[in-house]
């Protein structure tokens, strides 16, 4: 799966399994929900820029990374990544179409108008100074935004002077296993742990959800609310995870689980709480794959867990799942790590076939959100560059028909909880009672 030369221009390479698992949730949706892509990510920024007209740096920033990280502009054919180096026509064109300047109000008016994209676009809306990226999630990741961020902000306090084209496929961001020097295809043995693994997580699924009318009910729009807590309450309620020995991800996650439990469906399996936490892989890659010289990447991977629940709401014990959560987050890589790394592509590559098979496509799907932690934002994105300062920072996914999304992390002191959800399956306040409840049961079990 090595990125080739098939002509003067163009450079190929087939998708690894996460990619192509994104490939085929996009192209679903996109069937069904007049072109529009699950799981495009998007990620916002508010900024205090000096420049009385920022936009041709903002432009050439772009540009830059371009150079710097081509992955940022590969297209799909089938299950093939392509990417095609541009002359002088080419290079205009795709700035045309992948840098746009908006119009909207704000970041919310344009949410609720933005169409389908081809590649990743960079959106710059002068009237609030906010930058607003959207990417397909078989292109970059969460944490790969974040890198993005840190990597086009530097090329904005930096420009610079000459960018020539003709260099940067070398650049091309290769897939983990190869990264890794792993064997593309799977022993004997490690074929039956990824199957056997993806079975049991998929025999229990769907788990305990909240009530919805996925499945019922067309696709309506998408929403990214979020929930911010006072910078002293986040301090409060991470020195009380520190003293108690468990992490934030841990606490918030179990308080997530505490909230479904509240607000269950009777008809959903009220005694398992199914899910695929989110693993940010890079730190176990070689430089300089593991820094945001290659942020445009999918260097992570979805791991199935289960936490088994009372079926009485009020039985429920959250530091039970808190510390099961928390050793589940701690030695799901950090044992056995070699191991745990090469067996996730051939995992991914089972869970790539098996959304490609009618019976999956038929089966029932979660009600409740798949959780991501993105931790402390200032670890990848400084609050200034250069004189720009970084005011607000969101993340936030498109949920056209599946599973939403609850992502959670700090920044500016401030933990925020953004829930991502499709208003023709959820209403809003329903989602605006599950983040209170979340918020609500961490100051219960921390702070009182």
């Amino acid at each position: 799966m090595v990125w080739t030369k098939v002509s003067d221009k163009r450079w190929e390479r087939p998708v690894d399994g996460l990619e192509g698992y994104f490939i085929v949730m996009a192209n679903v949706s996109a069937g069904m929900c007049d072109g529009r892509e699950h799981y495009t990510l998007v990620s916002k920024l508010k900024l205090e820029i000096a420049s009385a007209d920022p936009t041709p740096a903002l432009r050439h920033a772009w540009k830059q990374i371009r150079h710097d990280q081509p992955h940022i502009a590969t297209t799909v054919d089938g299950m093939k990544k392509v990417y095609e180096v541009p002359d002088e026509k080419a290079l205009e064109e795709w700035l045309a179409s992948t840098f746009v300047i908006s119009p909207a109000a704000d970041a919310e008016a344009w949410y609720q108008s933005v169409k389908p994209i081809k590649q990743a676009t960079l959106y710059y809306l002068p009237q609030t100074s906010e930058l607003i990226f959207r990417g397909h999630h078989h292109t970059i990741d969460g944490t790969g935004i974040l890198l993005f961020w840190h990597a086009y902000l530097e090329a904005l306090a930096s420009p610079a002077a000459d960018i020539q084209f003709g260099d940067e496929p070398a650049r091309l961001a290769p897939i983990m296993e190869e990264v890794l020097g792993y064997a593309p295809e799977p022993t004997q043995e490690q074929a039956e742990k990824a199957t056997a693994l993806f079975l049991s997580w998929a025999a229990s699924m769907p788990g305990i959800g909240p009530v919805s009318r996925l499945g019922a009910a067309p696709s309506g729009q998408c929403h990214n609310i979020e929930l911010a807590f006072p910078a002293t309450t986040t301090a409060a309620l991470i020195a009380a995870c520190r003293s108690r020995g468990i992490s934030v991800t841990s606490a918030v996650h179990a308080a997530y689980i505490g909230a479904m439990v509240r607000h269950a469906d009777p008809a959903s399996r009220l005694e398992q709480y199914v899910t695929a936490n989110q693993f940010n892989l890079r730190r176990y890659l070689p430089a300089p794959y593991n820094s945001s010289r290659y942020a445009v990447s999918v260097y992570y991977t979805p791991l199935p867990g289960k936490v088994d629940l009372p079926t009485d709401a009020a039985a429920f014990d959250y530091w039970d799942v808190a510390r099961s959560l928390h050793t589940y987050y701690r030695t799901s890589f950090s044992e056995n790590t070699a191991e745990a790394l090469e067996l996730k592509g051939h995992f991914t590559r089972v869970l790539c076939g098996a959304v490609q098979t009618p019976e999956f496509l038929a089966s029932p799907v979660s009600k409740d959100a798949l959780v991501s932690s993105l931790g402390v934002l200032e670890e990848y994105v400084r609050r200034e560059y250069g004189g720009v300062k970084v005011l607000d920072l969101q993340m936030g996914v498109d949920v056209v028909m599946g599973m939403s999304m609850f992502f959670f992390y700090t920044f500016r002191d401030r933990l925020r909880l953004v829930y991502s959800f499709n208003d023709g399956f959820e209403d809003l306040a329903n989602i605006q009672k599950y983040l209170e409840e979340v918020q609500g049961i961490l100051v219960e079990e921390l702070l009182t």
